[in-house]
């Protein structure tokens, strides 16, 4: 790294004390780079993205409303791979907080689901066959009833319903998008750090070497 090629044009007499400061800088952003792209913190991200987009695909599935889904915002990803490997580090960490924090959400289970979904049920006075109606209508997926006939018989419980659940949803799409910056946030501190401690291992051991070059008049 930076150590040769510095001894070999310190015609001034600069220290070891600022080739070790120079040095370290070096050292430590080629750890970093190390550390991001190490194959146990990749997998560790992949693992989370696959245990998120097997809770989603469970929900889609099974044809349940989920607030948390709904606050992913990723209905225009085709597929069950909502969260990706794809991108460069800042986008990466970022998903792998809003991943984090969809697991943390009661509707991110297909069972915390189908309670939310009872919920509304017993709250708007919906039969199951009425739910299932409003979820379709919801999800533009509503085929077999006319609309006159359904806004004559539905519509002020389906506009309550839909406020309400639009209401869950962007609050937490808000706790999701805060949780992802905290979360990234501590990500980069944790692999700061160990770059941090790599660097003072490698510096150490590089100005051992230099003492060992110096009784040498080199």
């Amino acid at each position: 790294m930076g150590i040769v090629s510095n001894l070999n044009i310190n015609p001034i007499g600069f220290s070891t004390r600022t080739f070790k400061l120079t040095s370290k800088v070096e050292l430590k952003q080629e750890i970093l780079a190390s550390l991001k792209s190490s194959p146990e913190l990749r997998k560790e991200i992949s693992r989370v993205f696959q245990m998120a987009n097997r809770r989603i695909q469970n929900i889609e599935l099974a044809e349940l409303v989920s607030p948390a889904v709904m606050a992913l915002n990723k209905g225009d990803i085709n597929g069950y791979t909502k969260f990706s490997m794809q991108g460069d580090w800042e986008e990466l960490k970022i998903e792998y907080g809003k991943a984090v924090s969809f697991l943390r959400q009661p509707t991110s289970t297909a069972t915390g689901t189908r309670e939310y979904n009872r919920h509304l049920m017993a709250t708007y006075d919906l039969s199951k066959d009425e739910f299932d109606l409003m979820a379709q209508k919801l999800q533009e997926k509503f085929l077999s009833v006319k609309d006159d006939n359904f806004v004559e018989q539905y519509l002020m419980r389906y506009k309550d319903f839909t406020g309400e659940l639009e209401t869950e949803a962007q609050d937490v799409s808000s706790q999701i998008e805060s949780d992802a910056e905290i979360i990234a946030d501590e990500l980069e501190r944790d692999i700061q750090n160990e770059a941090d401690k790599a660097a003072e291992q490698l510096s150490a051991e590089q100005q051992a070497i230099m003492d060992t070059l110096s009784k040498f008049g080199l």
